[in-house]
């Protein structure tokens, strides 16, 4: 009697395991490869001015060394467009093209711009490559910065024993030329002039 119930407790094992794999036979799942220059969508990156660039049409060299033509679509880079310059720029992808909504010359930024302060004394705003950042006779202190969407972010250093957390100032580059940087912080517009 055992023997029975054993065997028919293997059959009744076994048949489920059969109508299990019929319920979910392994089958390989349809995967449709998009590429990514199809994809719409806006992106941001960073690299250098090529040689093929045109009053037009910024060819782009991204960090990764892939070269994109990119539609100026009637936006000025701001600093200028010169070729070997470090650029970061958004822009926007389409099926059809590819075109920049916002450009900032990186190069252009790195240099000691000046004004006059309220006293009247001259204060400077050194932005150095690699994103070093100094001020001189400025009440706030910066070692950094950054440009991140179209955006100049400048960071104050973290006092040594202080809780408080660094702080990021958000600046929008209303204007960059060979000698004039005029940036807006909230209603706050600050003019300054290129020093080097």
């Amino acid at each position: 009697m055992k023997k029975v119930n054993v065997i028919l407790m293997a059959l009744a094992v076994l048949l489920l395991l059969s109508c299990d794999e019929k319920k979910n036979p392994t089958q390989t799942p349809e995967v449709t490869v998009v590429p990514v220059h199809e994809m719409p969508g806006i992106c941001e990156a960073h690299g250098t001015v090529g040689d093929g660039s045109s009053m037009n049409v910024i060819e782009f060299i991204n960090d990764d060394g892939d070269t994109l033509y990119i539609s100026k679509n009637g936006q000025d880079v701001m600093g200028g467009l010169i070729v070997g310059d470090e650029l970061d720029v958004i822009y926007n992808v389409t099926k059809e093209d590819i075109f920049a909504s916002v450009a900032v010359n990186l190069t252009s930024l790195q240099h000691i711009w000046s004004q006059k302060g309220a006293d009247g004394k001259e204060q400077s705003l050194e932005l150095n490559s690699g994103g070093g950042a100094a001020t001189y006779n400025m009440a706030v202190d910066y070692d950094s910065w950054e440009v991140k969407n179209g955006l100049l972010l400048l960071h104050s250093p973290k006092k040594i024993g202080s809780e408080t957390p660094a702080i990021v100032d958000t600046f929008e580059i209303m204007q960059l030329t060979t000698d004039s940087l005029v940036l807006m912080h909230g209603d706050l517009v600050t003019e300054f002039e290129r020093y080097n």
